[in-house]
């Protein structure tokens, strides 16, 4: 894909990521909201309790909220390698109380005890993330439109989330020159191999002032 069209590409997914969070806001109060369908949220808690499954993709994604710093909590993001594979992390979004994304982060394999696959394998899975409309969804599940955003705000983001990804493998490595990768993989000093905070409302304006100078994207904030 040339330059122009991908940017014209990750426009088109800065649009509709806003339009689904738009939606969210105003039909539940916030992303929190909807996420959790409650306004008590206890610390270490899947919501929705068995996740959001895409049938037909394998995407998956759960939040809850255990650091208890400027964030109110973060989503999980997973899909499996293979159709019955175990699941790999893509990334995590740390959100704060009003369900407006501040960070990308990757996690360490013995955080999420998941699927690990380097980087690169990692990055051609983003490409499969993916909740369709109306989508077929595993069990009882929140308002559809949260996979909607979250399917166009990876889309957006999957530059930002490839470098992270990159990031993580280059500290495992660092690690690894002194063990192994085995024991980098399984290192409880290191839960968050790398983290970049965002500014979702200068990022949409930027990515608009690239192909639609004149036209403003609606700030979410």
């Amino acid at each position: 894909m040339g330059a122009g069209r991908h940017r014209a590409g990750r426009y088109g997914a800065a649009c509709r990521s806003l339009r689904y969070w738009l939606r969210l806001t105003r039909t539940h109060g916030s992303v929190i909201a909807a996420l959790t369908g409650s306004d008590s949220v206890l610390a270490n808690n899947h919501y929705p309790e068995n996740d959001v499954i895409d049938s037909e993709s394998g995407s998956q994604f759960y939040y809850h909220c255990h650091r208890g710093e400027e964030e109110h909590g973060h989503l999980h993001l997973f899909l499996p390698a293979s159709p019955g594979a175990q699941l790999t992390h893509l990334i995590g979004i740390s959100l704060d109380p009003r369900g407006l994304p501040l960070g990308l982060f990757t996690l360490n394999r013995w955080v999420a005890n998941d699927a690990w696959l380097p980087a690169a394998e990692t990055i051609a899975l983003l490409e499969r993330f993916h909740f369709p409309v109306p989508g077929p969804v595993k069990g009882p599940s929140p308002d559809p439109a949260l996979g909607r955003w979250l399917t166009h705000f990876l889309l957006l983001y999957r530059p930002v989330v490839a470098a992270l990804l990159l990031e993580r493998d280059a500290r495992l490595a660092e690690l690894a020159q002194s063990a192994s990768l085995e024991a980098a993989l399984d290192d409880r000093a290191l839960d968050i191999p790398s983290y970049r905070p965002i500014d979702w409302s200068a990022d949409l304006d930027r990515i608009q002032a690239q192909l639609r100078p004149g036209i403003s994207i609606s700030s979410p904030g």
